[in-house]
């Protein structure tokens, strides 16, 4: 595409729209057009957003070429915070529209659509550029509770932990990417347990939800006072897809998700930085375990750095980040000591 078509796509919504109906058909052409629209980082003007809503959505189905729909994939990404905001502030047809089309098509576009022959194809199970867009983007979504309730609805859940082994898979040869940082915080934001179960408490879980089946008539003669209690003593949560991850991949994920937030910088990102006492808080508990009864001090060089590089970042994190990295960073030092 010429250097005046992009000005021209940038500059009018108008003009884009024109353009993009012209070129349905032309789908090299439609995905120059995304890709010079994605740098807006919005969806455009009220008037015209249903309109590129619409032309994200087509170019994300199936049948389409894997870089018309990743080119789809990287504007959706590029407007992310404006989609939780439209949720987040707004009421109305558009809003229903942006949950129930864009989960189910991102699920389509992220989703591969044939058997893959080798790791490197545009479509393979993983893809380390088109994943590295998808995971920030969900991790971002996921944050608002609707876009959870969409997201799980449309596949996302089964979708990353998919990705889950290749995340997690060493790979020497490698830099140390973002991947292992967002899909902690996805599994971790869209986790309804609210938080770590090891395999003994599972088992506990287990048993008790087994014990109050076996007992429903004994329990529906209280349920006049069951209503006048606190909301505090309902029970717990029913085993979810967080439970069937081992303890050995929560700990892999983590490590690589520690590693990442050092390695790339990401505690100069303030939206990374927010899921930080989450993944403390796994983290901690995940110390508990045998996987971890050995391997602790292979966290104590990035949890380290990570607490430095918050206090000396400009201004400082804020105090509830810097208090739970200091008592994972504390619970390490005993740990190893």
């Amino acid at each position: 595409m010429t250097s005046v078509l992009q000005k021209t796509l940038i500059g009018s919504w108008t003009s884009w729209y024109t353009f993009v109906n012209s070129a349905t058909r032309d789908f090299d052409a439609m995905g120059d057009a995304l890709l010079a629209l994605s740098a807006m980082r919005g969806l455009g003007s009220f008037t015209r957003r249903d309109n590129y809503l619409d032309a994200i959505i087509f170019a994300m189905e199936a049948d389409k070429p894997s870089r018309l729909r990743h080119t789809a994939l990287r504007a959706v990404f590029d407007a992310r915070w404006e989609l939780v905001d439209i949720v987040n502030q707004e009421k109305g047809e558009f809003r229903e529209k942006l949950l129930r089309g864009l989960a189910p098509a991102l699920f389509t576009t992220t989703k591969p659509i044939a058997p893959q022959r080798f790791d490197d194809e545009p479509d393979a199970v993983f893809n380390p550029g088109r994943d590295d867009y998808y995971l920030r983007l969900i991790f971002t979504l996921a944050k608002q509770s609707d876009w959870r309730d969409h997201l799980r609805r449309a596949g996302h859940i089964e979708r990353c932990t998919s990705l889950l082994g290749h995340v997690i898979k060493n790979r020497p040869t490698e830099s140390i990417t973002y991947h292992s940082y967002y899909l902690a915080g996805i599994l971790i934001r869209m986790n309804a347990s609210g938080g770590y179960r090891s395999p003994a408490e599972r088992a506990t879980l287990a048993s008790a939800l087994e014990s109050e089946s076996t007992n429903k008539e004994e329990c529906s003669s209280t349920t006049n006072l069951a209503a006048t209690l606190p909301v505090a003593l309902e029970g717990p949560t029913p085993p979810g897809f967080a439970d069937n991850i081992s303890e050995e991949e929560w700990w892999k994920l983590l490590k690589g998700a520690w590693s990442a937030m050092y390695w790339n910088d990401l505690h100069l990102e303030e939206e990374s930085v927010e899921a930080l006492p989450s993944i403390v808080a796994y983290t901690l508990d995940l110390l508990k375990s045998q996987t971890a009864r050995y391997d602790a001090a292979s966290l104590v060089r990035s949890v380290d750095r990570t607490y430095e590089a918050l206090t000396s970042s400009d201004g400082g994190a804020e105090p509830d980040v810097l208090s739970a990295v200091k008592s994972l960073q504390d619970a390490l030092g005993n740990k190893v000591a």
